[in-house]
């Protein structure tokens, strides 16, 4: 029969102090590895975006979390030595109207930026998609943008200013690239926006900015030089909030290619 082990308080003190580092080391092993198993598991619910989609990808986000601002604020906007701060917006002056839902959660990495509930339904996501890349097309006619594959995502086609456009500062900052739909699972979308705009969008609860929009500490990495009115608008769940986001793209190309046309 196996004997019992029975220790006393002052044996266990004893053995911790002799083998401290082993187990703390042991201790903490336990209890961070599932909280990164789960903190890896989420990252690889996003879907494949700018960042590897592997573990490097996801170390790299977490280092990323360091340098991750404020993202909800719309006083950001209210800067008056912003670009074109001293212009109107393109955004109608009612619009967009409250968001009907509390703002949805959105992942804890900064990139990719990508939301966590509040989804839409597959046929919902699709038909974002088709009517994102028909407004594409008319604005491609019209020789405002040109569609090509994202900057900063790289897994997904984006609208980009024409090179028949005159670029403005904030164009020239983000290449050009203006919107962007998240076709892989969430259906969010990133826009480039108006100062005013990008206040009206904050203030009714349609979107958020990206972890580094405005940020000056990440300016040697290219896909993290982002302006201050670059905006994640959240995923839209039935008509009424696709006509909104679609709304709000169209804005985006009138700002970026600096036109006071319609653009549908």
């Amino acid at each position: 029969m196996a004997s019992s082990i029975n220790l006393s308080t002052s044996q266990l003190v004893e053995i911790f102090q002799s083998y401290r580092i082993a187990v703390l080391s042991t201790l903490g092993f336990a209890i961070v590895l599932p909280l990164a198993i789960s903190d890896y598991r989420t990252y690889l619910s996003y879907g494949p975006g700018g960042l590897p989609y592997n573990v490097r990808g996801w170390l790299m986000a977490n280092v990323l979390k360091l340098f991750a601002r404020e993202q909800h604020s719309s006083a950001p906007y209210d800067d008056p030595d912003l670009p074109f701060a001293d212009e109107p917006g393109y955004l109608p002056d009612d619009f967009p109207p409250k968001r009907s839902s509390p703002k949805p959660k959105i992942g804890p990495h900064p990139a990719p930026q990508r939301q966590l509930e509040q989804l839409p339904s597959d046929e919902m996501r699709k038909r974002l998609i088709d009517r994102f890349a028909e407004l594409g097309r008319k604005a491609q006619e019209k020789e405002l943008v040109e569609v090509k594959q994202s900057f900063y995502e790289r897994q997904h086609s984006a609208l980009f200013v024409s090179p028949r456009r005159n670029w403005h500062t904030v164009a020239e900052q983000t290449n050009g690239e203006l919107s962007h739909v998240h076709a892989g699972l969430d259906g969010t979308i990133h826009v480039v926006l108006h100062p005013k705009d990008c206040k009206k969008v904050l203030d009714n609860g349609w979107g958020q900015r990206h972890a580094f929009s405005g940020s000056t500490l990440l300016q040697r990495v290219p896909r993290a030089r982002l302006p201050v009115n670059y905006l994640l608008i959240y995923a839209p769940r039935d008509d009424a909030e696709l006509d909104v986001a679609l709304r709000i793209v169209e804005a985006a190309i009138q700002f970026m290619a600096g036109t006071r046309d319609t653009v549908a």
